[in-house]
């Protein structure tokens, strides 16, 4: 085991937990949170109406939330952190932003501004288990574990530890708090100094902490609508909005690093009988069940969508990929779909267009021609068309 930094050390010392007052948030603090919230929600609901591409109204909306969340955390600053100079401004510096990485980075650089600091650390945890770390100065990722609040999980109000350490740039004392009232995550910071941190730092460390803890649930509110928006619930691959986004992103990536791009268009054949045979009902099913092969054979590189103009028609966009080894993937794929059959409607074919990047491209014009290879391959069905050489 060793300290944030790395560091060896002999022995550490646990100190019972620090305590400090509660309270402290003002009308003002929890006003001003419940608009951040507010404003956030008017995101989603514009997000969630729109359904297209970041364009100029969804980018206004973002300089007025900006505007709005700058506002709010200025109002923070003035209403509730008091006598407490050193901390004056930074609701504005944390609250300011959406973006998950920047909400942390922020904090942290809140944190560091504590006397006598040399590092500082953040762990926040989603709704979903995904967890997510950040660090500054000396801390580093060996000391995750400190983060993680006492060794039973009992919730605590802030735990101060200290090592013996070697060498005059080793870390020597830890204080950590809670980052929210619900398990969201915690928030430490590290000094070299034995006796950095006082009832004073517990305050202040809390303080930048509750500031902390709304802007990182509308980071997380933010993600959720962003994930939500570029997944399609039917089939769990990417929604129609997300493969817009995706393929100018992959094209420009694949022209800057001088590397092939394929896109394979898929068709379902026959899927019209199976909803006039069974029912829509059971055509959902072969559909989900159809998004869960494409998911369980494409490459981690690789992204499936599935495209606004119809149920049944996917694309499969295929970076740092020739022709050559696309056909080779289709042909796993047919054989993932055809392996096994889809519930009481039996086994599946499907029709696929293949294109790779021509220098004169774009993205237009790249999945016109896929759309137009997977029309002559549904002449045939059960089959792939490319535009390579015959």
């Amino acid at each position: 085991m060793c300290l944030l930094d790395g560091s060896p050390y002999t022995k550490a010392r646990f100190p019972p937990t620090v305590g400090h007052r509660r309270g402290g948030i003002t009308t003002a603090v929890i006003v001003a949170a419940l608009g951040a919230i507010c404003v956030v929600g008017v995101l989603v609901a514009f997000w969630l109406a729109s359904r297209r591409p970041l364009d100029a109204r969804v980018t206004r909306a973002f300089e007025q939330m900006d505007e709005r969340l700058v506002c709010i955390t200025e109002q923070i600053a003035t209403a509730a952190l008091g006598p407490v100079e050193s901390a004056r401004g930074l609701g504005d510096a944390i609250g300011s932003t959406i973006d998950l990485d920047e909400v942390l980075q922020r904090t942290l650089a809140a944190a560091a501004a504590l006397p006598a600091v040399d590092g500082s650390s953040v762990r926040v945890q989603r709704k979903n288990g995904a967890v997510e770390t950040a660090f500054r100065g000396l801390a580093t990722e060996g000391g995750a574990g400190f983060l993680a609040g006492p060794p039973d999980g009992a919730p605590f109000v802030a735990g101060l530890t200290s090592w013996d350490t070697e060498g005059s740039d080793a870390l020597r004392t830890g204080l950590v708090v809670p980052l929210g009232t619900d398990g969201t995550g915690t928030l430490a910071v590290f000094s070299r100094s034995v006796k950095a941190f006082d009832a004073e730092s517990v305050a202040v460390l809390a303080m930048i902490a509750r500031y902390a803890s709304p802007a990182v649930q509308n980071a997380f509110r933010f993600l959720d609508v962003q994930e939500l928006a570029a997944t399609d619930l039917r089939t769990g691959v990417g929604s129609a909005l997300a493969f817009e986004e995706a393929l100018p992103r992959e094209i420009s990536e694949a022209r800057r690093h001088s590397r092939p791009l394929c896109l394979i268009q898929v068709d379902l054949d026959d899927f019209g009988e199976i909803n006039k045979q069974h029912s829509q009902e059971i055509g959902n099913t072969v559909l989900t069940e159809f998004g869960e092969r494409v998911r369980a054979t494409i490459r981690g590189s690789d992204a499936a969508f599935r495209n606004s103009g119809g149920a049944d028609e996917f694309f499969l966009v295929l970076p740092d990929t020739t022709r050559e080894v696309a056909k080779l993937f289709y042909g796993r794929l047919t054989f993932e779909i055809a392996e096994r059959p889809f519930g009481d409607t039996g086994k599946l074919t499907m029709s696929g267009g293949l294109v790779e990047l021509r220098a004169d491209d774009t993205a237009k014009a790249f999945q016109a021609r896929a759309g137009a290879l997977v029309r002559e391959a549904k002449n045939g069905k059960n089959r792939l068309c490319d535009d390579g050489p015959p």
